[in-house]
């Protein structure tokens, strides 16, 4: 054991979840004393051989992205290692092997790829980015899929996506950020597309000023240009182009304070400027990996010497949800596609243990506290959370 009791870890990642009950059929004979209690057996299907459960992780291991995935399937690995030698299996009696998948973060690859995997996994439990997600959902397999990113729409896109319990969607986030910004002029600012869009349908009252760019965009003087004179600036945008904005606004002056969404923060604005400025406020991250919280201290010990970043604990959370689900699927008897999907709604609340509260699937949609946190060069994600911790969830 890693300094965590199998009993603790369970109560942080499974007893949390209100699961509906085993049922049982009783059978009577003519003979009063004689009754007999039987379970329901376990239908099983796809990605499940003997007592091994096969998902799929499917990652860029190689291209622009390496790095992120490579970060990404080692939280990802850990977690079901910690699962398979601590725990003893998902409900204690199925090992989970984990298929990598490199999809070079290109759809054709990750589409041909599920093709190729549709009768030996039982799930892809893990990807990473819109257009690798919109790809795999395409398809139009009955397979559950690990959303690779937190866009709201992907519930009404299709009824097989699962997404990570420990992230809030992009709207979810817009819509917390809506009820906590002051100010007569709101700007917001998002390339174009479906991040953006999602962003934008989460404001709870719409900007006075927006502005939208192309994407691959490195010159923001014109954007700075249009968003100048607002007193507050909601910005669903790229870690990278978050610094150009930063930077090209601080050279022009009069810049207002940022609250942005998560996808928009990244610790490696620390070198890009001088100093990342207090007054951004970034939405639905992480929360802090040195925090004494017990789902936090449960993930440092899972993870031991590794070299552990944002992308990584996505990796451990992607994992923790579809663990929760394998588990409420077994307990419901029905081991196929379509039990681990049909078990999204039956989890009830579900708290991770980081110290924000219990999230919950509403059907497909989750429904996850939405912190928000300030930049902080101390701390290893470069985040921690403001005096307020607010738990506003996202709308259906």
């Amino acid at each position: 054991m890693r300094g965590i009791t199998t009993a603790a870890a369970i109560a942080l990642i499974v007893a949390a979840c209100t699961g509906s009950p085993s049922t049982t059929s009783t059978t009577a004979s003519t003979l009063p004393a004689s009754t007999t209690t039987t379970e329901p057996p376990l239908e099983t299907g796809s990605g499940v051989v003997d007592t091994t459960i096969h998902l799929g992780a499917f990652l860029p291991l190689s291209g622009p992205l390496q790095a992120i995935g490579e970060s990404v399937l080692a939280g990802h690995m850990a977690y079901w290692n910690y699962v398979n030698d601590d725990l003893g299996g998902v409900a204690g009696q199925f090992s989970v092997a984990v298929e990598q998948v490199d999809t070079a973060y290109d759809p054709d690859t990750a589409r041909g790829a599920l093709d190729a995997h549709q009768d030996d996994l039982l799930a892809i439990s893990s990807s990473l980015g819109t257009p690798v997600t919109e790809a795999l959902l395409d398809a139009g397999s009955p397979m559950p899929i690990m959303a690779g990113s937190q866009l709201w729409s992907w519930s009404t896109r299709s009824d097989t996506v699962v997404f990570d319990l420990a992230i809030s969607t992009y709207r979810a986030q817009i819509e917390n950020i809506s009820t906590q910004i002051t100010g007569s002029t709101i700007g917001f600012v998002a390339p174009d597309g479906e991040y953006g869009d999602d962003c934008l349908a989460g404001a709870a009252v719409p900007p006075d000023i927006v502005d939208r760019y192309q994407a691959g965009t490195t010159d923001f003087e014109a954007t700075v240009n249009i968003l100048q004179g607002v007193d507050v600036l909601v910005a669903c945008v790229t870690s990278t182009d978050l610094g150009r904005i930063i930077a090209t606004w601080d050279l022009l002056g009069n810049r207002p304070p940022i609250y942005a969404t998560s996808p928009s923060f990244d610790p490696s604005l620390f070198g890009v400027l001088d100093s990342v400025p207090e007054d951004l406020f970034v939405a639905g991250a992480p929360p802090p990996y040195e925090s004494d919280e017990p789902g936090m201290t449960l993930f440092r010990s899972v993870m031991g010497d590794a070299t552990v970043d944002v992308w990584t604990f996505l990796g451990y959370t992607q994992a923790a949800t579809m663990h929760l689900l394998l588990e409420q699927a077994i307990a419901g008897h029905d081991l196929t596609f379509s039990g681990v999907l049909g078990a999204r709604p039956e989890l009830g609340d579900v708290d991770f243990g980081f110290g924000w509260g219990a999230a919950r699937f509403e059907k497909a949609l989750p429904v996850v506290p939405v912190t928000i946190q300030i930049p902080d060069a101390d701390a290893l994600f470069g985040l921690q959370p403001t005096d307020e911790i607010t738990t506003q969830g996202g709308r259906r």
